[in-house]
Protein backbone atom coordinates (compact mmCIF):
# COMPACT_ATOMS: atom_id res chain seq x y z
CA UNK A 1 0.00 0.00 0.00
CA UNK A 2 2.46 2.32 0.80
CA UNK A 3 4.67 1.72 -2.35
CA UNK A 4 7.71 1.35 0.16
CA UNK A 5 9.92 -1.28 1.47
CA UNK A 6 9.73 -0.50 4.94
CA UNK A 7 8.04 -2.46 6.86
CA UNK A 8 10.75 -4.49 9.30
CA UNK A 9 12.82 -1.13 9.75
CA UNK A 10 8.85 0.95 11.12
CA UNK A 11 8.31 -2.31 13.77
CA UNK A 12 11.83 -1.94 14.88
CA UNK A 13 11.51 1.89 15.58
CA UNK A 14 8.13 1.36 17.35
CA UNK A 15 9.55 -1.88 19.42
CA UNK A 16 12.20 0.60 20.32
CA UNK A 17 10.09 3.18 21.37
CA UNK A 18 8.15 0.50 23.33
CA UNK A 19 11.27 -0.56 25.29
CA UNK A 20 12.41 2.44 25.88
CA UNK A 21 9.05 2.94 27.37
CA UNK A 22 9.12 0.24 29.83
CA UNK A 23 12.16 1.95 30.92
CA UNK A 24 10.49 5.14 31.97
CA UNK A 25 10.94 7.06 28.55
CA UNK A 26 7.55 8.16 28.20
CA UNK A 27 7.23 8.63 24.88
CA UNK A 28 3.80 9.04 23.65
CA UNK A 29 3.06 6.99 20.67
CA UNK A 30 0.89 6.93 18.04
CA UNK A 31 0.25 5.28 14.80
CA UNK A 32 -2.00 6.57 11.88
CA UNK A 33 -3.78 4.57 9.59
CA UNK A 34 -5.95 6.09 6.88
CA UNK A 35 -8.73 3.04 6.29
CA UNK A 36 -10.33 2.40 2.87
CA UNK A 37 -13.63 0.51 2.36
CA UNK A 38 -12.40 -2.87 0.65
CA UNK A 39 -8.78 -2.58 0.92
CA UNK A 40 -7.93 -2.42 4.35
CA UNK A 41 -10.75 -2.72 6.59
CA UNK A 42 -10.22 -5.73 7.90
CA UNK A 43 -7.16 -4.68 9.40
CA UNK A 44 -8.65 -2.68 11.94
CA UNK A 45 -9.44 -5.47 14.51
CA UNK A 46 -5.48 -6.26 14.43
CA UNK A 47 -4.38 -2.64 14.90
CA UNK A 48 -6.97 -2.33 18.13
CA UNK A 49 -5.23 -5.46 19.44
CA UNK A 50 -1.70 -4.11 19.15
CA UNK A 51 -3.12 -1.96 22.49
CA UNK A 52 -4.34 -5.14 24.34
CA UNK A 53 -0.72 -5.31 26.14
CA UNK A 54 1.26 -1.85 24.70
CA UNK A 55 0.33 1.47 26.05
CA UNK A 56 0.43 2.75 21.97
CA UNK A 57 -2.52 4.59 20.16
CA UNK A 58 -3.98 3.38 16.85
CA UNK A 59 -5.36 6.74 15.19
CA UNK A 60 -7.90 5.14 12.35
CA UNK A 61 -8.25 8.42 9.83
CA UNK A 62 -10.76 8.59 7.61
CA UNK A 63 -10.04 8.51 3.81
CA UNK A 64 -9.87 12.12 2.47
CA UNK A 65 -9.31 13.90 -1.21
CA UNK A 66 -6.50 14.77 -2.00
CA UNK A 67 -4.37 14.89 -5.73
CA UNK A 68 -3.35 11.49 -6.69
CA UNK A 69 -4.73 9.56 -3.94
CA UNK A 70 -7.07 8.39 -6.65
CA UNK A 71 -10.06 8.87 -4.18
CA UNK A 72 -13.47 7.37 -4.08
CA UNK A 73 -16.11 8.15 -2.28
CA UNK A 74 -17.11 4.33 -2.38
CA UNK A 75 -14.11 3.49 -0.39
CA UNK A 76 -14.56 6.61 2.30
CA UNK A 77 -15.20 4.30 5.50
CA UNK A 78 -16.77 6.03 8.01
CA UNK A 79 -15.88 6.94 11.82
CA UNK A 80 -19.21 5.55 12.61
CA UNK A 81 -18.79 2.54 10.85
CA UNK A 82 -15.52 1.68 11.97
CA UNK A 83 -16.68 2.03 15.60
CA UNK A 84 -19.52 -0.71 14.48
CA UNK A 85 -16.60 -3.20 13.36
CA UNK A 86 -14.77 -2.80 16.60
CA UNK A 87 -18.08 -2.93 18.46
CA UNK A 88 -18.63 -6.20 16.73
CA UNK A 89 -15.73 -7.97 18.29
CA UNK A 90 -15.69 -5.74 21.25
CA UNK A 91 -18.96 -4.76 22.41
CA UNK A 92 -17.41 -2.87 25.69
CA UNK A 93 -15.38 -0.15 23.45
CA UNK A 94 -16.23 3.14 25.25
CA UNK A 95 -15.60 6.77 24.43
CA UNK A 96 -12.86 8.26 26.28
CA UNK A 97 -13.59 11.99 27.53
CA UNK A 98 -11.35 14.65 25.87
CA UNK A 99 -8.59 15.75 27.26
CA UNK A 100 -8.88 19.79 25.62
CA UNK A 101 -11.36 21.63 23.16
CA UNK A 102 -8.45 21.35 20.38
CA UNK A 103 -8.18 17.47 20.41
CA UNK A 104 -8.89 16.51 16.94
CA UNK A 105 -9.36 13.02 17.13
CA UNK A 106 -12.14 11.03 19.14
CA UNK A 107 -10.57 8.37 21.58
CA UNK A 108 -11.87 5.79 22.69
CA UNK A 109 -10.53 2.34 24.21
CA UNK A 110 -11.45 -1.40 24.79
CA UNK A 111 -11.60 -2.14 28.92
CA UNK A 112 -8.97 -4.15 29.64
CA UNK A 113 -6.51 -3.03 27.21
CA UNK A 114 -3.68 -0.84 27.72
CA UNK A 115 -3.69 0.89 24.51
CA UNK A 116 -6.03 3.35 23.30
CA UNK A 117 -7.81 4.22 19.71
CA UNK A 118 -8.60 7.42 18.09
CA UNK A 119 -10.33 8.40 15.20
CA UNK A 120 -9.92 11.44 13.28
CA UNK A 121 -13.12 12.46 11.14
CA UNK A 122 -12.50 14.67 8.82
CA UNK A 123 -14.89 14.03 6.07
CA UNK A 124 -18.36 12.77 8.35
CA UNK A 125 -17.55 15.18 11.64
CA UNK A 126 -15.15 17.83 11.02
CA UNK A 127 -13.68 20.13 14.18
CA UNK A 128 -12.59 22.99 12.23
CA UNK A 129 -14.25 25.47 14.83
CA UNK A 130 -11.74 23.89 17.00
CA UNK A 131 -8.23 23.29 15.26
CA UNK A 132 -5.52 25.21 16.03
CA UNK A 133 -3.12 23.14 13.78
CA UNK A 134 -0.63 24.75 11.34
CA UNK A 135 0.93 22.75 8.60
CA UNK A 136 4.90 24.41 7.15
CA UNK A 137 5.71 22.36 4.00
CA UNK A 138 8.87 21.11 3.31
CA UNK A 139 9.46 24.10 0.92
CA UNK A 140 8.07 26.70 3.67
CA UNK A 141 4.49 27.32 3.18
CA UNK A 142 2.29 28.05 6.09
CA UNK A 143 -0.83 25.76 5.52
CA UNK A 144 -3.66 26.71 8.36
CA UNK A 145 -5.99 24.25 7.23
CA UNK A 146 -5.25 20.72 6.08
CA UNK A 147 -7.78 21.26 3.06
CA UNK A 148 -7.28 25.04 1.83
CA UNK A 149 -5.37 25.05 -1.07
CA UNK A 150 -4.04 28.35 0.09
CA UNK A 151 -0.41 28.99 1.09
CA UNK A 152 1.48 31.43 2.83
CA UNK A 153 5.71 31.57 1.61
CA UNK A 154 7.36 31.89 4.48
CA UNK A 155 10.80 30.63 3.31
CA UNK A 156 11.22 33.64 1.19
CA UNK A 157 10.62 35.78 4.37
CA UNK A 158 12.93 34.15 6.14
CA UNK A 159 15.72 34.85 3.83
CA UNK A 160 15.29 37.94 3.73
CA UNK A 161 18.08 38.64 5.67
CA UNK A 162 20.53 35.92 3.99
CA UNK A 163 19.68 38.20 0.70
CA UNK A 164 17.34 35.54 -0.41
CA UNK A 165 20.02 33.01 -0.22
CA UNK A 166 18.92 29.68 1.90
CA UNK A 167 20.07 29.79 5.52
CA UNK A 168 22.86 27.42 6.63
CA UNK A 169 23.95 26.95 10.03
CA UNK A 170 26.88 30.02 9.66
CA UNK A 171 23.95 32.04 8.14
CA UNK A 172 21.88 32.04 10.97
CA UNK A 173 24.62 32.38 13.85
CA UNK A 174 25.64 35.27 12.09
CA UNK A 175 21.85 36.37 11.86
CA UNK A 176 21.78 35.96 15.48
CA UNK A 177 24.90 37.86 15.88
CA UNK A 178 23.98 40.94 14.25
CA UNK A 179 20.39 40.93 16.13
CA UNK A 180 22.12 40.95 19.27
CA UNK A 181 24.33 43.52 18.09
CA UNK A 182 21.55 45.57 17.01
CA UNK A 183 19.46 45.10 20.23
CA UNK A 184 22.79 46.32 22.44
CA UNK A 185 23.07 50.03 20.39
CA UNK A 186 19.47 50.47 21.03
CA UNK A 187 19.69 49.50 24.62
CA UNK A 188 17.22 46.49 24.64
CA UNK A 189 18.74 43.13 26.78
CA UNK A 190 16.93 40.42 27.89
CA UNK A 191 13.36 41.78 27.34
CA UNK A 192 11.04 38.51 26.83
CA UNK A 193 8.75 39.96 24.75
CA UNK A 194 11.29 41.83 22.30
CA UNK A 195 10.92 41.20 18.58
CA UNK A 196 13.17 42.64 16.58
CA UNK A 197 11.48 43.85 13.05
CA UNK A 198 11.96 40.69 10.71
CA UNK A 199 10.24 38.88 13.73
CA UNK A 200 7.07 41.77 14.08
CA UNK A 201 6.57 41.04 10.22
CA UNK A 202 7.00 37.15 10.34
CA UNK A 203 4.31 37.40 13.43
CA UNK A 204 2.49 39.74 11.54
CA UNK A 205 2.23 37.19 8.32
CA UNK A 206 1.64 34.08 10.54
CA UNK A 207 -0.86 35.69 12.27
CA UNK A 208 -3.18 37.47 9.14
CA UNK A 209 -2.96 33.96 7.77
CA UNK A 210 -4.31 32.56 10.83
CA UNK A 211 -7.13 35.12 11.19
CA UNK A 212 -8.09 34.09 7.31
CA UNK A 213 -8.51 30.46 8.30
CA UNK A 214 -12.29 29.82 7.68
CA UNK A 215 -14.74 28.36 10.18
CA UNK A 216 -14.90 24.77 8.21
CA UNK A 217 -13.44 23.22 5.54
CA UNK A 218 -15.75 23.22 1.71
CA UNK A 219 -17.02 19.75 2.22
CA UNK A 220 -16.59 16.49 0.59
CA UNK A 221 -18.75 17.54 -2.16
CA UNK A 222 -16.03 20.66 -3.25
CA UNK A 223 -13.45 18.82 -1.72
CA UNK A 224 -13.11 15.97 -4.05
CA UNK A 225 -12.68 18.39 -7.19
CA UNK A 226 -10.53 20.83 -5.13
CA UNK A 227 -6.94 21.81 -6.33
CA UNK A 228 -4.36 20.85 -3.49
CA UNK A 229 -1.36 19.05 -2.72
CA UNK A 230 -0.77 15.42 -2.87
CA UNK A 231 -0.23 14.74 1.15
CA UNK A 232 2.87 13.32 0.82
CA UNK A 233 3.64 17.11 -0.05
CA UNK A 234 1.89 18.72 2.52
CA UNK A 235 3.43 16.60 5.29
CA UNK A 236 2.00 15.12 8.68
Amino acid sequence: MTRRNGFDAVMRSLNRILELNRLGAGIKLKINAVIMRGVNEREIIPFVEMGREQDLEVRFIEYMPFDGNKWSRQKMLSYKEMVEIIRYKYPALNKIQEKGQNETSKTWQVPGFRGRVGFITSMTENFCGTCNRLRITADGNLKVCLFGNSEVNLRDLLREENGGESLDWAALEEMKRSEMDNRRSCGVHAEPNYHSKHETRLLEVIGMAVKRKKERHAGMGQLETMKNRPMILIGG
